[in-house]
């Protein structure tokens, strides 16, 4: 959650966490069963393929 907040802030998006169906998408992309993110490189392509999966929101 930490990295999706800090990427969403990063690319301008923050309003998205207004959003409850983006935030439960995007959660349950990244609570797949994934324990393998082992480096912050594999953590921030998961919260970038969790934030495209959930999609542009609706705010």
């Amino acid at each position: 959650m930490e990295s999706l907040l800090r990427q969403l802030v990063d690319e301008g998006k923050p309003r998205l966490l207004g959003d409850p169906e983006w935030v439960c998408r995007a959660v349950a992309c990244l609570t797949g069963g994934k324990n393998s993110w082992v480096t912050q490189r594999a953590l921030r392509r998961a919260v970038t393929e969790a934030m495209a999966t959930a999609g542009p929101g609706t705010l």
